[in-house]
């Protein structure tokens, strides 16, 4: 039997993170890709910070394993691998 609670904290926890996906999104003018989003949040200390406050998470490791847990194939993404060689 699943414990309700911790079924309303995954939905309440699903909405944060596309609401803040959308809001990314508005702030660049543009449809994004989950994998863009990613991008950005990554790429941008401010966004990073928004998000954590957000989701109410402590570390860098936490938000990226938000992104994920919600699209795996985030970590097979070509523009993703693109953007991490770059950054080394």
């Amino acid at each position: 039997m699943s414990d309700p609670s911790a079924n309303l904290i995954a939905e309440e926890s699903d909405h944060l993170f596309l609401s803040f996906c959308t809001f990314v999104m508005n702030m660049k003018g543009k449809k994004l890709s989950i994998q863009n989003v990613f991008i950005q949040v990554l790429q941008t200390e401010k966004l990073m910070t928004i998000m954590k406050e957000i989701l109410n998470l402590d570390t860098d490791y936490e938000l990226v394993k938000v992104f994920l847990e919600f699209d795996p194939t985030i970590a097979k993404s070509k523009y993703v691998t693109k953007f991490l060689n770059s950054v080394k």
